[in-house]
């Protein structure tokens, strides 16, 4: 939630809290009770779209990237480092230039261009066949830089995932709100003023707590004028 929204769901629990302190005044007017019951409901409804809102934002793939980033790297050395011994052992120069790399080259790799180069040094293996049994890389070896590219592949589309999933869950608060503040405006604002000469005390506690103070944005303002 943005600032605003967050003064704003401190002034609705305000309302809602100070109105319960003078039940009893209202306890004759069934529409009163239930637009109190309709703020209650929109209170809830946005702080479980708030903590949806905030766990699709932590979700975060760095952590699960670190780990499956590196099981790629070095299913790549093991296939590339077979491949250079084989070319070392065949004269093949070309080969070994191209399949000779460390693990540290790897890791500083843009994520598109590691998963390029898993590619290449898998289409090389399979191309030398089973020539590479010798150098320990067979079938097996080969299927799993396989599997290890494909798992790296998946992970690079969840951040986007996570920032659809955080854009979904703040449409659904701003019209949480919508809905929540329409239930001030066009129902309890209304039907306090039937307690405004009968109740003064309830009448102005219920307009002092409607007031919406913005902290931030009064400071940055000061703060501005300064």
């Amino acid at each position: 939630m943005n600032d605003r929204q967050n003064a704003k769901i401190t002034m609705y629990q305000t309302v809602y809290n100070t109105c319960n302190e003078f039940a009893s005044v209202y306890a004759n007017t069934p529409a009163f009770i239930n637009g109190l019951k309709a703020l209650n409901e929109g209170i809830a409804s946005i702080r479980k779209a708030e903590a949806q809102q905030i766990d699709a934002l932590s979700k975060g793939v760095t952590q699960e990237k670190t780990g499956v980033e590196e099981t790629l790297v070095l299913s790549i050395l093991k296939v590339s480092g077979a491949l250079y011994v084989y070319a070392f052992d065949t004269g093949n120069k070309e080969l070994a230039a191209k399949v000779d790399m460390n693990k540290t080259q790897l890791f500083r790799m843009e994520n598109n261009t590691l998963l390029v180069t898993a590619g290449e040094i898998a289409a090389k293996a399979a191309k030398t066949g089973a020539a590479l049994a010798d150098y320990g890389i067979g079938a097996a070896e080969l299927a799993d830089l396989s599997e290890h590219m494909a798992d790296f592949e998946a992970l690079l589309v969840k951040p986007r995932t996570v920032i659809g999933e955080h854009k979904r869950h703040t449409t659904n608060l701003t019209r949480l709100f919508a809905e929540t503040d329409s239930v001030l405006y066009d129902r309890l604002d209304k039907l306090i003023n039937l307690f405004k000469v009968s109740e003064p005390d309830f009448y102005a506690s219920y307009k002092n707590a409607r007031n919406v103070i913005n902290t931030s944005v009064r400071k940055k303002k000061t703060e501005e004028e300064a």
